[in-house]
């Protein structure tokens, strides 16, 4: 049974693939890290959910965060940290006249 995917490729992953040695059978990639956790938030100062846990420089790289919990987001869903820019510029683009 799965118990959450891979960051990177979105592949699924084993419940007992998370320490701090594995790594992904598809892509190779760290498992117990940053971007395989469910408190992983880009959009919060710290980019991450879990208010005490130590900061982490490299967030694809395995580490020793004891809060760590693996995700079940596959490659491509997180949000994104900032969208303001985006939304700003599509309120004030120029449309085409209607009619």
């Amino acid at each position: 049974m799965s118990a959450g995917v891979c960051f990177r490729c979105g592949g699924a992953l084993l419940e007992n693939a998370f320490g701090r040695g594995d790594s992904c059978p598809a892509c190779g990639a760290d498992t117990r890290c940053c971007r395989n956790c469910v408190f992983e938030e880009p959009s919060y100062r710290s980019e991450c959910k879990e208010t005490q846990a130590e900061p982490v420089h490299d967030r694809e790289s395995a580490n020793y965060c004891d809060y760590f919990r693996p995700g079940r987001k596959p490659a491509g869903t997180r949000s994104p940290t900032n969208r303001a820019p985006e939304a700003f510029a599509a309120l004030f683009s120029k449309r085409p006249p209607r009619g």
